[in-house]
């Protein structure tokens, strides 16, 4: 079983299920107009700087960073608002796209065929990590007209849905806390939105639906919905909360978001928010977010993953300041120019590095003064971070990318027995539970994936969790690997001679290898290395005529 801590997270984080129980009804007769976002909300991004404070109220709708307010028909207000967030970062940065499909969203996270991934269906709750994880991964978003019709009420598995029509893949997202809230709106700024939730009640919501505030002293039922924040005014007035519950903010001001209950009030469904409302930006309903990156996906860019569903927990079980986590993967495919590594990490301070390391016998080589050394950098925010080297030409054939996280900075002072000690973590996919025992998630990993190295020690991450958490699942590290090629190293097993095909030519020249009476290149040694044991021997030749003769199918 897992440690109490993870308890403690699945309940906040089962919190988050967006079922949107729309029940408010009859506009009030009171007619706002439309355009009471009025044009002294515009500015240009030119005029607000570093050097200028941030203005009393700024509106992304008005500068047309928004697409148009969607209704939506299932439990998916989760996916609506992440995509508008995207939407409006590839809207603020000049790039004319279209809606992005929630169907292809909400559908990529639906069961598995095999039972992994998101356990739910198409009309049950979500949660505030799948659009994060959707996007990180370059599944989504896709635009409508790509993804084409999809039948939400039909049988879909998450792993049928179709994932090679993203255009723009996500490079970094930076999470939001409420504390901040000028970092809230540096972001709004920069980005044109944040996707973040609160909790809904009718009660909350004034008389003409325009303006809504829970107070922490709120005691009616309320469930999680998930808009996107598109602006603000520090002027807004308090009185404008004149809600069923007759509580107002003791302060003027409030968030502009974004709905997606179709345009159901006098702002075409817009809202202000208030900014004392009890659950807006907090860690209920975490993470709150922003786009911070992305890139164009080409014929030569490729993503390298070992999960394609993100980050579902921060890997902190271990009381260590200086932890490095590493994930194999293959670069036998003629993507090898190493250009960004993507990983997701809560230590907001830390310094970190960023690794190549070479795989000896199928196992990342624990000599440290083997690994070379790409990146170093400060954790500036909580999130997903995106670290851009130099273009470093990898090894064909197996290697691994490490992030080494270093929390000395912030525990100077600070004992290791304190509450307030930092331990250098990583984000992991990892299986979730809600508090009555039922999986939310549950993760897909694979021997030898991942692995962790502390104290000089390298260790498989899934014997890990057996050896320390009696954790049969375990989880998957969150390191990507963004590389560029074009396909003209590409390498393929059995194919020792290189003349693009497999017969009895590639075992005679494996034999004449073993014998030292033929040289190999570097490609021709790692098809050879047919059961990847990192050896070239009989039992390589013995594959490829099997193979030749039908009595295995594939290497």
């Amino acid at each position: 079983m897992k440690k109490n801590i993870i308890t403690k997270f699945v309940a906040m984080f089962s919190a988050s299920c967006c079922i949107v129980s729309f029940a408010i009804s009859g506009v009030n007769a009171a007619v706002v107009n439309s355009n009471e976002l009025s044009t002294s909300y515009i500015l240009n991004d030119a005029e607000i700087s570093a050097e200028n404070s941030l203005p009393s109220k700024y509106s992304s709708k008005d500068l047309g960073y928004v697409t148009e307010v969607k209704n939506q028909m299932f439990n998916d207000c989760w996916a609506y608002a992440g995509l508008a967030a995207f939407e409006s970062k590839l809207l603020h940065d000049g790039i004319d796209i279209g809606n992005m499909s929630v169907n292809h969203l909400n559908a990529w996270a639906t069961t598995n065929s095999n039972g992994r991934g998101w356990t739910r269906n198409t009309s049950d709750e979500g949660y505030s990590y799948i659009c994060p994880g959707y996007l990180i991964s370059w599944q989504g978003g896709v635009e409508e007209k790509d993804a084409g019709y999809i039948d939400l009420e039909g049988n879909i598995m998450g792993d049928n849905v179709q994932t090679d029509l993203t255009k723009y893949g996500t490079t970094s997202i930076r999470y939001l806390d409420k504390e901040d809230t000028n970092q809230i709106k540096q972001a709004i700024i920069d980005n044109g939105g944040v996707c973040t939730s609160y909790s809904n009640a009718t009660a909350c919501f004034s008389k003409d639906n325009l303006s809504y505030y829970m107070p922490a002293s709120y005691e009616g039922s309320y469930i999680g919905h998930s808009v996107e924040a598109v602006g603000w005014d520090d002027n807004y007035s308090k009185s404008n909360f004149d809600s069923i519950n007759g509580e107002t903010p003791e302060n003027d001001g409030a968030w502009l978001v974004k709905n997606s209950w179709g345009s159901y009030n006098s702002l075409d469904g817009y809202f202000w928010i208030s900014y004392e409302d009890a659950y807006i930006f907090n860690d209920k309903y975490k993470p709150s977010y922003t786009i911070e990156s992305y890139q164009e996906i080409t014929d030569n860019v490729r993503l390298e993953q070992n999960e394609i569903f993100g980050a579902t927990y921060d890997f902190n079980y271990i009381r260590e300041s200086d932890i490095t986590y590493i994930n194999k993967f293959d670069f036998s495919n003629g993507y090898n120019t190493l250009d960004k590594v993507v990983f997701e990490t809560s230590c907001k301070g830390a310094d970190y590095n960023v690794y190549y390391v070479p795989v000896n016998k199928d196992e990342p080589e624990s000599d440290e003064s083997k690994w070379t050394r790409l990146y170093d950098g400060t954790v500036d925010y909580r999130g997903y971070i995106c670290a851009d080297l130099n273009d470093f030409e990898l090894p064909v054939g197996y290697g691994a990318i490490a992030v080494r996280i270093d929390t000395s900075v912030l525990n100077e002072g600070v004992s290791k027995d304190s509450d307030e000690y930092v331990s250098g973590s990583i984000g992991v996919g990892e299986w979730l539970t809600k508090t009555d025992g039922t999986y939310i998630f549950k993760n897909d990993s694979k021997s030898k994936n991942s692995y962790i190295y502390y104290d000089d020690q390298m260790s498989e991450l899934l014997d890990w969790y057996k050896t320390n958490l009696n954790d049969d699942m375990g989880g998957t590290f969150v390191i990507k690997a963004i590389t560029t090629g074009d396909g003209s190293k590409a390498t393929y097993l059995g194919d020792a001679n290189l003349d693009g095909k497999i017969d009895v030519s590639d075992a005679t020249a494996i034999q004449k290898y073993i014998v030292k009476l033929l040289d190999f290149s570097e490609i021709s040694k790692i098809n050879a290395d047919v059961d990847k044991n990192g050896i070239i021997d009989v039992n390589d030749v013995t594959l490829i005529q099997k193979y030749i003769v039908k009595l295995i199918y594939e290497f």
